[in-house]
């Protein structure tokens, strides 16, 4: 029996933050996601994950972004996770935003780009 990864190929180790984060849908999931994780799985995420961004990049570069397969996808939204991570190790040094009551939310509107 093989093991099979619900990642593309070349991208099985990310595969454990892909349980975590790769059937995360929204924004408003992740950021959840985030606030309910320990600093330590955090760190653990995105010393993991930063340092191949470039080959996820490289990889999703080849696929419309409305049309990604479902690995693709998959792999897209555990880095999608990444930027909630990264928010916690690089900046907060924490999950939580400070003085925030646990279980906030935060929406986010995109009304498009507005050239200045």
């Amino acid at each position: 029996m093989t093991h099979e990864t619900n990642l593309p190929a070349g991208f099985a180790d990310l595969e454990p933050w892909a349980l975590i984060w790769g059937d995360l849908h929204n924004q408003h999931e992740r950021y959840q996601k985030r606030q309910g994780s320990n600093q330590a799985e955090l760190q653990a995420f995105h010393a993991a994950a930063a340092p191949r961004l470039e080959a996820v990049f490289q990889h999703l570069d080849k696929f419309p972004l409305d049309a990604l397969p479902a690995a693709e996808a998959r792999l897209f939204r555990t880095i999608l996770g990444l930027t909630e991570a990264s928010q916690a190790v690089e900046v907060l040094n924490q999950p939580r935003v400070a003085y925030m009551p646990a279980g906030h939310s935060v929406d986010i509107e995109y009304s498009g780009f507005q050239a200045h």
